[in-house]
């Protein structure tokens, strides 16, 4: 009889264990269960970056780093709060970089994992962002560049490409994919709807201006690979291209920044120069060689020579190019933005892509949209 009872409890207990599996088997973690699948879905998500690259990230991401300029696309997308570590680039804030100036309290609190090179030259410390184990890297480097990194590091890599772009795919995809990694999708869709209402309201205004009834303009004084004079300057100027304008520079054949020489820019003789005041001293210096010359230049003897803040440095600040070119178009074709207050729509777009009214930030330091003299 003890027999049969000892044998009655083990069959209940087993009974009872197997009840147990069972239920654990229902709710057990990724890799145990029938339900791993489900588990893993809810765990991670897919997002395919600009360079459509698929990347499995967490489902909800706390904590990111950048690699080259992907602060600014972090910016745009409004997750500027769950950055954990930057490059040198952000903690050296500076305006011709206005998303480093913004955030210029949270970018000095943060490590710098590289060197933060848009295009040049790179070094990432790999073994400093394991230790800081962000849930994802926002990489404005070569999508080749961002399958090594996340290769090594283990991290997932969501990589963005924008240079000299302003409406353009790559754009809206690059803010887009950003969002949908942090989180921040809704602020991403908002902005990329403001881009598209701006290019949508650009374009209308010059659209039908005949080629006859276009202005020749020359854009100088460009940085790219150190400062430059008057024979720095752009073919394929995207706020030109924006505007259907006639960029003199894009006769070379070329498709973006190059040097030419004096000779050439007479040649050309541009109704209009844009020209970059933060390499006055080189233009002044230039001008004091050439007088003669300059002075001969229709641009210089009309009057119309104005300064704007040029938007390459580091990558494209999105922001200032769509500045810029409501500030060309309203310069060249008067009589086509005579309706737009540009003060107003500078400080829209400003705190439309940054969260701040930076233009404020640029007209108190002297920086702004203007004629310009040599005399």
């Amino acid at each position: 009889m003890k027999r049969m009872r000892a044998f009655g409890v083990v069959a209940i207990a087993a009974c009872l264990c197997a009840c147990l599996l069972a239920f654990a088997g229902c709710s057990a973690p990724a890799g145990t269960g029938s339900s791993d699948g489900a588990q893993d879905a809810a765990a991670t998500k897919t997002v395919v970056d600009a360079y459509g690259r698929s990347v499995e990230v967490p489902a909800d991401v706390q904590s990111a780093a950048t690699v080259g300029s992907g602060a600014r696309f972090v910016v745009y997308a409004g997750g500027q709060d769950k950055l954990i570590a930057a490059t040198e680039m952000e903690t050296e804030p500076a305006l011709n970089r206005p998303y480093t100036i913004a955030y210029k309290d949270l970018f000095a609190n943060l490590p710098a994992t590289s060197n933060g090179n848009h295009l040049l030259d790179t070094n990432v410390n790999e073994e400093q962002l394991m230790e800081l184990a962000p849930d994802v890297i926002i990489s404005s480097r070569s999508a080749e560049e961002c399958d090594s990194l996340q290769a090594d590091t283990g991290i997932p890599v969501i990589g963005i490409t924008y240079q000299n772009q302003l409406f353009t795919d790559n754009v809206y995809t690059s803010i887009t994919c950003v969002g949908e990694a942090l989180g921040t999708q809704d602020h991403a869709q908002e902005v990329v709807s403001k881009l598209k209402e701006w290019d949508a309201d650009l374009k209308a205004r010059t659209a039908d201006i005949p080629d006859a009834d276009k202005p020749s303009v020359y854009v100088g004084a460009v940085n790219y690979k150190g400062a430059k004079s008057f024979t720095g300057t752009y073919a394929n100027y995207a706020p030109l291209v924006e505007l259907g304008a006639k960029n003199v520079a894009d006769e070379t054949g070329q498709k973006a920044a190059i040097d030419v020489d004096l000779e050439q820019i007479g040649n050309w003789d541009p109704d209009f120069m844009f020209l970059n005041a933060g390499n006055m001293d080189l233009m002044k210096a230039d001008y004091a060689n050439n007088k003669a010359f300059f002075d001969d230049l229709k641009a210089f003897k009309e009057g119309h020579l104005y300064t704007q803040p040029f938007f390459n440095f580091n990558g494209t600040n999105i922001d200032t190019g769509i500045c810029d070119t409501y500030f060309i178009g309203a310069t060249i074709y008067p009589d086509k933005f005579a309706d737009v207050d540009l003060d107003a729509k500078y400080s829209e777009i400003y705190t439309t892509l940054l969260g701040v009214d930076f233009y404020q930030t640029m007209k108190n330091a002297g920086m702004g949209f203007t004629a310009l003299s040599f005399s």
